[in-house]
């Protein structure tokens, strides 16, 4: 496939920035270290504030002054915040909350720099009459080596993580070794280290596709970054396809997201051991693999309203699965629509914006959704929150409890189909009244 080197770049850079080691045991991380599930929820409206603040001006930045410099600050972000994270010492609240805010405010504003300039710089550097085409493919691509990531750093990090898991695989080599919990605790974090330093690397091999914005003065340059931040918002507002595609895509990525957040407490709210995390992980990847090329057919041969329409059927039957968890296996494998959920929903996200949006504002158009998906993540997070006080004082029960947990998982997949029976319902609202607009100006006109 005659891609440009950016796009291959490209598909290492969300690799190699997202299969990190300590993402399956993410919500168990924060417990072990000693904070709450509140405080947990907490920070991470902390990370959705941070993205949300910097996202769209990221992205414009990018569109006026080069896309490349702001990949490359997301790859030197990441690598601050996950030294951050590998100098978290349990038995330190204090400490470590004020760590991890650190931590959560680097993350939020590596993710605000990546998101539109990796996508546009890798768009835009193919040939423009082969754009469409090729991008499917290269998603595809992306998407097979995410699940082969997901493999390596799943079960790499389960198993690390989990000291008897570690101290056992020790034993079976012949090693007569005890890893202390305190100890394995720090493997994931320090495999994430080597893989922000590696992303940081391939980030500085990127080349700049566009042509440097002329040189003006800073409040010069200030303004005229505003304006375009609110054209592009304006173009989103007027624009039907662009604008149910980002409401659309909020509605389902933040419920899906916030599952996927916490899916390490349903792993043990239906009793699977931490070194079995690994396996889910896999078992995800594997599938994700396989599933690659009908992401690249289902945009071929439906639309994008078919497309969304079955996608939301999956993620309301997962959703319905994890409010009625099955003990053991059977309630890992009835979730699994909501792990693959998230991959037909990006790629989808991507190719449908992608195919509409103009080149000048790409990175901007793409940030704007950043911006929604991110906004309304950090609120769910937030309810979320709220919800397990609630309900554990309902239940007169510490909101840590797993019948909490359990209990506001109940109320997922209605929160579900209110909030895509609302967006499609101000969707309508929006096609009829621009309808009768037009209808108003014809009378008028004759």
């Amino acid at each position: 496939m005659p891609e440009h080197s950016n796009a291959r770049l490209f598909v290492w850079f969300r690799i190699l920035f997202n299969c990190r080691f300590y993402y399956p045991v993410f919500t168990i991380l924060f417990l072990d270290l000693g904070l709450s599930i509140g405080e947990f929820a907490a920070l991470n409206v902390v990370w959705a504030l941070t993205s949300v603040v910097l996202e769209v001006p990221s992205g414009a930045l990018a569109d006026r002054f080069g896309r490349r410099p702001l990949v490359v600050a997301a790859g030197v972000l990441m690598v601050l915040e996950m030294t951050v994270l590998c100098l978290m010492q349990p038995g330190h609240h204090d400490l470590v909350l004020w760590l991890f805010v650190v931590n959560r405010v680097l993350s939020g504003a590596a993710e605000a720099c990546a998101s539109g300039a990796d996508e546009a710089l890798a768009y835009d550097s193919l040939p423009a009459a082969e754009r469409t085409a090729l991008w499917p493919q290269i998603m595809a691509k992306l998407s097979r080596g995410m699940a082969l990531g997901f493999v390596v750093s799943s079960i790499t990090g389960s198993v690390l993580y989990d000291a008897h898991s570690l101290t056992t695989a020790l034993h079976w080599i012949g090693l007569d070794v005890t890893v202390a919990k305190q100890v394995s605790m720090k493997l994931p974090l320090l495999l994430g280290l080597g893989t922000a330093l590696a992303c940081l690397v391939v980030t500085l091999r990127m080349t700049e596709v566009r042509a440097p914005a002329p040189k003006t003065s800073l409040l010069q340059s200030i303004r005229e970054t505003w304006i375009s931040i609110l054209q592009t918002g304006g173009w989103i507002w007027r624009t039907k396809a662009a604008f149910a595609l980002i409401l659309f895509g909020l509605v389902f990525d933040s419920v899906i997201r916030l599952f996927l957040t916490v899916a390490s407490n349903f792993y043990r709210l239906v009793g699977i051991e931490e070194g079995w995390y690994g396996v889910i992980g896999t078992g995800v990847s594997l599938l994700g693999l396989v599933t690659a090329g009908l992401m690249e057919t289902s945009a071929k041969v439906m639309t994008a309203r078919q497309n969304f329409i079955w996608l939301g059927l999956v993620v309301f039957g997962g959703l319905l699965a994890a409010a009625h968890p099955q003990p053991g296996w059977a309630g890992i494998v009835l979730v699994m629509p909501l792990f693959l959920g998230m991959r037909f929903l990006q790629f989808f996200l991507s190719h449908y914006l992608n195919e509409i949006v103009d080149s000048e504002q790409r990175a901007t158009a793409l940030s704007f959704r950043g911006l929604t998906i991110n906004l309304a993540y950090g609120t769910l997070t937030l309810l979320f929150g709220w919800q397990t006080t609630w309900v554990g004082g309902h239940l007169h029960l510490s909101a840590d409890d797993p019948r909490v947990f359990a209990a506001a998982l109940g109320l997922w997949p209605w929160w579900f189909a209110g909030t895509v029976l609302v967006a499609g319902g101000w969707m309508l609202l929006r096609v009829f009244t621009a309808s009768k607009a037009e209808r108003n100006v014809e009378s008028s006109g004759h």
